[in-house]
């Protein structure tokens, strides 16, 4: 059974999803956030804490979220450059047909490991 918890800021929702094998943060909506810092980094940092502690892979799902300003991105490079330095592993998946979403998400390839701990995943 999945368990699952959701946040909520203006027009942008957060929900947290958690089976046997991943822990799902998904994106919904639209973040307009001027510092996406005090709203998501926490929710991100304490998934990642979560994942981790569990062993499970870390899931940041964005094909579901209708617009996102560039500021967004911010709380998530934060937690890839966590994830990187230490255990964590995390899939971001976003859907590649949305041009937007391809550009801003695309450009996290820098974090993908050869191992495949983080991934950065176009989907349709």
């Amino acid at each position: 059974m999945d368990a699952a918890e959701s946040y909520v800021n203006d027009q942008l929702k957060i929900d947290l999803i958690e089976n046997e094998e991943t822990y799902t943060v998904r994106f919904l909506g639209k973040s307009f956030l001027r510092d996406p810092n005090q709203f998501v980094l926490p929710i991100l940092s304490k998934a990642l804490e979560d994942t981790i502690a569990g062993a499970k892979r870390m899931v940041i799902d964005f094909r579901d979220l209708a617009y996102m300003n560039s500021s967004t991105l911010t709380p998530v490079i934060k937690i890839l450059e966590r994830a990187r330095v230490g255990t964590g592993e995390i899939t971001v998946a976003y859907k590649k047909s949305l041009k937007w979403q391809d550009i801003s998400f695309s450009a996290l390839i820098i974090f993908q490991t050869p191992d495949h701990r983080i991934e950065i995943a176009g989907m349709d």
